[in-house]
């Protein structure tokens, strides 16, 4: 799988090319496609130690350390009907399938609301609005608000 390598990727680009703008595409969740479910949450597992261990790195470099956000956003929900001959699909139309998370946290400068909560519908662009946001670049094509903004 992937995933590992797409850390250690990652990592090696922090030390060396010191991006302003990392953007990571974990892809091994999709594996439940072919089968059993601990697919999926050992796909999960590996994605949560390879952030911890990209938080870690960007908390032991003076350049990143305070000035660092990471904005965690699946590229889609997965149907949550526990009888489906294979789970957590995104395929079979469910509201659950359409539904996402975002994760946003860094800096209060940067993210000025600790702890707050989007609870309604938003759609994918909002993100695109709120990372724009956040680096101070301008978003024209996004027609919406971040999801920084009050709610």
């Amino acid at each position: 799988r992937g995933d590992r390598l797409l850390t250690t990727l990652s990592l090696w680009a922090l030390r060396e090319l010191k991006p302003k703008f990392m953007m990571i595409n974990y892809q091994d969740p999709d594996y439940v496609h072919w089968g059993p479910r601990q697919f999926y949450h050992r796909a999960i597992s590996i994605i949560d130690e390879g952030v911890r261990e990209i938080y870690n790195a960007t908390q032991g470099d003076e350049q990143y350390r305070d000035n660092t956000v990471f904005v965690v956003v699946p590229d889609c929900g997965r149907d949550s009907n526990r009888s489906m001959p294979v789970p957590y699909q995104h395929h079979f139309n469910t509201r659950s399938a359409h539904e996402i998370f975002a994760l946003v946290a860094g800096p209060r400068r940067f993210v000025p609301h600790e702890g707050m909560r989007v609870d309604r519908s938003v759609q994918q662009i909002h993100v695109a609005k709120t990372i724009g946001e956040i680096m101070d670049f301008p978003t024209p094509h996004a027609n919406n608000r971040s999801l920084l903004a009050a709610t």
